[in-house]
């Protein structure tokens, strides 16, 4: 039976991505933030990367702020995998995998693996060798979660959730789950009662993909107000955080 080691991490280093960390040495997860409204000024620039199907997909948004954090979050992601691969941006190819999971076509190039999530005002990129889920969530204090709490979590997770900050623990533990299932290729659907979610080393459900693994979650402040949270397979060497300029 597999296991998942979860943890929070308090001191994080967001520093400048610099042209020698596009590399990924065995084990590796590198994490990237990007702001959506201070990049706004490179939306042209990053939807003449993507391919018809994608522009299309980002036209049919009817909000503006929706078609822009489409247009960016797949720019970006261009971007920055397009340098761990030494390719333009417009040449990654992408294809969708088991549940859909989408992963990158790399022509017999060893395999990158990625997830990628936005909330608000964020994106929250994750590269790695190995298999690897992200999510990040704006805790939004007037979120009415407690209808929420018997279907998708354990009782002593609600125990947890209920203590002395209600809505920054319902946050944080719905993250870790929604990561670790990301990162399995499940997806949420109903597993997400059975996906640990509490600090420490849990057992995972056999209902769960990949549960014979070892996997390792991990949590931290992606800024103010935003939780963030990582999950890899257990031994990643280092997790690296990254701000980054196009």
């Amino acid at each position: 039976m597999g296991k998942v080691h979860i943890q929070f991490l308090d001191d994080v280093n967001w520093r400048p991505a610099r042209p020698a960390d596009f590399v990924l040495n065995d084990n590796e997860v590198h994490v990237y933030r990007i702001n959506i409204s201070t990049n706004l000024h490179l939306l042209d620039a990053f939807l003449a990367t993507l391919m018809p199907a994608e522009k299309e997909r980002g036209g049919k948004y009817f909000q503006l702020k929706d078609r822009q954090r489409f247009i960016l979050s797949r720019g970006a992601q261009r971007d920055i995998l397009g340098r761990y691969l030494n390719q333009p941006a417009a040449k990654v190819a992408f294809a969708l995998g088991n549940n859909k999971k989408p992963f990158l076509v790399t022509d017999g190039k060893p395999a990158i693996q990625y997830n990628i999530t936005h909330a608000g005002d964020w994106i929250l990129l994750a590269v790695s060798n190995e298999a690897v889920g992200a999510d990040v969530e704006f805790v939004d204090k007037k979120f009415q979660f407690n209808d929420l709490l018997e279907e998708h979590f354990s009782p002593v997770e609600i125990a947890f959730i209920g203590q002395d900050t209600p809505v920054e623990n319902f946050y944080l533990l719905w993250t870790r789950k929604e990561a670790l299932l990301k990162a399995t290729g499940q997806g949420l659907g109903e597993h997400l009662k059975v996906t640990p979610s509490l600090n420490g080393i849990h057992p995972l459900s056999p209902e769960l993909l990949c549960a014979d693994k070892t996997w390792e979650v991990s949590s931290f402040n992606l800024q103010d107000g935003y939780t963030g949270s990582i999950a890899n397979l257990y031994g990643a060497a280092r997790l690296s955080f990254f701000d980054i300029s196009f």
